[in-house]
């Protein structure tokens, strides 16, 4: 009798066991959509160009767009001013059940100039958008399903970037100050109605290097981790803005160049459940009279997968919690691995460059698509009298 008692408990320690295993919550260590688990949608690949050849940037020389990957790579030139659009289509939720839609309804990327201070000195300010999403829509069912509350929670990172950079010999030196807002609007917390809404300030440091070697350019920069704090009246958050590192060469003959790049995120800094992040680049373009061709690939690792729960008040009333009584807390992160298929063209004329490039998501996991168009212009030869006269 004993052993069989005994035998009872051993199994039910087990189940329990089992069963509280497959309820290991994650918890968020920051704001929702501030989180890399929604990159897949969140990002926008700043630098049409980039963009084209697989968002190669570390080791290809370029102005104000490419600076803001590697700021050692601005390029010694005349008064330059760029205008980038991002689009990215509406796409069904990745992760929630609920099945509604991520946008993105402003479609602004960058906006910035570059010049040449003195010498071999060159300098670039920008105001760029790294990242954006809106959820189309939260909602909650109110007077036994007769009535609805519905929120549009969503993440907006305002970007102003400072570049200086400067060359000895082979040798390039740069530096982005990156000064971030980021904007949450209509935050979730389970069991409140209030809107939450707050813009977090964070300033962000990022040194690079560029080494020219005769037709090879190897090219390096890191942003550093930088800590992060949030109160959004009912959660608290102290967390780290994740270190960046990028490295890649290109290889140039002719009128052909060949990017690879490598970049690793240390989102486990975030949270230990999390992976750290690596992704694989790869370009190619070529040059014919007035075009620019591009083609490129990019592969990123997942780097969470497993169940989470949404922030909550601690102490919620009856009437709260009766409320929220047909709304779920819970959630499910699919493993986002990424494999991109890219491309794009410049069309050079006198006075600068029109740029078109394309990302589109070839994996199953989420079939996110990117367009980038932008327009650059020579200052000075716009004094002139023949800045619409294609080059021959």
């Amino acid at each position: 009798m004993a052993s069989k008692i005994s035998f009872t408990i051993i199994v039910v320690m087990l189940l329990c066991g089992s069963l509280f295993a497959q309820q290991d919550y994650l918890t968020f260590p920051a704001p929702q959509y501030m989180l890399p688990l929604y990159d897949n949608y969140t990002k926008n690949y700043l630098n049409a160009e980039a963009m084209g050849r697989g968002f190669t940037s570390a080791a290809i020389r370029g102005k104000v767009e490419n600076a803001v990957n590697n700021p050692a790579t601005l390029v010694k030139d005349k008064s330059f001013l760029y205008m980038e659009l991002v689009i990215k289509p509406p796409i069904r939720e990745f992760n929630e059940e609920q099945e509604q839609m991520y946008t993105s309804p402003v479609p602004f990327g960058l906006f910035g100039w570059s010049g040449t201070l003195f010498k071999d000195y060159r300098f670039a300010v920008s105001y760029n958008v790294p990242k954006s999403i809106v959820y189309d829509n939260f909602t909650i069912e109110t007077m036994q399903g007769n009535d609805y509350v519905t929120r549009y929670p969503s993440y907006n990172l305002h970007q102003f970037t400072t570049t200086i950079a400067g060359n000895w010999g082979n040798l390039c030196l740069g530096l982005n100050l990156h000064q971030q807002l980021h904007q949450l609007e209509d935050v979730t917390v389970f069991y409140a109605f209030d809107r939450i809404d707050k813009i977090l300030y964070a300033s962000r440091v990022q040194p690079g290097i560029l080494l020219g070697l005769a037709q090879v350019d190897v090219g390096m920069s890191l942003t550093l981790e930088t800590p992060i704090s949030a109160d959004l009246k009912y959660v608290q958050y102290d967390t780290v803005l994740p270190m960046e590192l990028s490295t890649g060469l290109s290889y140039r003959w002719g009128n052909n160049v060949f990017s690879a790049d490598f970049d690793w995120e240390q989102c486990s800094s975030m949270d230990s459940k999390f992976n750290d992040k690596t992704t694989f680049k790869a370009g190619f373009e070529k040059r014919i009279r007035n075009t620019t061709y591009r083609i490129g690939a990019m592969h990123s690792t997942s780097v969470y997968s497993g169940k989470y729960l949404l922030p909550a008040l601690e102490n919620p009333t009856d009437e709260q919690v009766m409320w929220w009584d047909n709304s779920s807390r819970e959630g499910t992160i699919k493993d986002m691995e990424q494999m991109l298929a890219t491309g794009g063209f410049t069309y050079h004329f006198k006075s600068g460059k029109l740029v078109l490039g394309i990302m589109q998501n070839v994996s199953s996991t989420a079939p996110t698509t990117h367009f980038a168009m932008s327009l650059g212009f020579d200052l000075e030869t716009l004094k002139g009298k023949k800045f619409l006269i294609f080059d021959k």
